[in-house]
């Protein structure tokens, strides 16, 4: 998913290593932060999409079936409150299973958009802090490799469009500065 940081032919090799799969996956870099396997046998591929997220080169990536057209990430979030599973994690994306013991809601979210680390739910009914909205942490189970300023899994802070957006603009400052035309 970042291909600056990842090299594709590496990401092949190690993936089907690691799923045991060499003789009966293949891979192909499609460009653009994004490949293709090519499962044989849908058993295969339904055990391997069961596993994720996946981390390679401490990056995140994501496996969604060709013919859905989304590019999704099956994350699971620890939620701190039990009523709130199913309404935050439908804001979330779609909903894979809700596990109470644990307190968690695993979801399928669009792994080219940026991640939500914190939401705002209602409590009506007054059941939980007097029916008032209030701020939710959201915690990514296995997260890390992600762009810390802007949220996005496609890369990090030093290619963050906003980093540059704002170094640009300080540069310019710097200039008029310096030819008398600034503050």
């Amino acid at each position: 998913m970042n291909p600056k940081e990842q090299e594709m032919k590496a990401l092949f090799t190690n993936l089907l290593k690691i799923w045991k799969l060499e003789e009966r996956v293949t891979g192909i870099d499609l460009g653009f932060g994004k490949f293709q396997f090519n499962f044989k046998m849908e058993e295969d591929l339904e055990a391997v999409v069961k596993q994720q997220p996946f981390h390679f080169d401490y990056w995140m990536l994501s496996l969604a079936r060709s013919c859905s057209g989304s590019e999704s990430l099956e994350s699971r979030l620890s939620l701190g409150t039990v009523p709130t599973f199913e309404s935050i994690g439908r804001a979330m994306g779609r909903i894979i299973a809700v596990d109470l013991d644990q307190n968690r809601v695993q979801v399928v979210i669009d792994a080219f958009k940026e991640l939500c680390f914190e939401t705002n739910v209602d409590f009506k009914g007054g059941e939980f802090y007097d029916g008032k909205e209030v701020a939710v942490s959201l915690r990514y189970e296995k997260l890390f490799g992600y762009c810390k300023l802007c949220a996005s899994l496609c890369h990090k802070e030093e290619l963050c469009p906003l980093q540059l957006k704002n170094s640009k603009r300080s540069q310019k400052r710097r200039r008029e500065t310096r030819d008398g035309n600034g503050g």
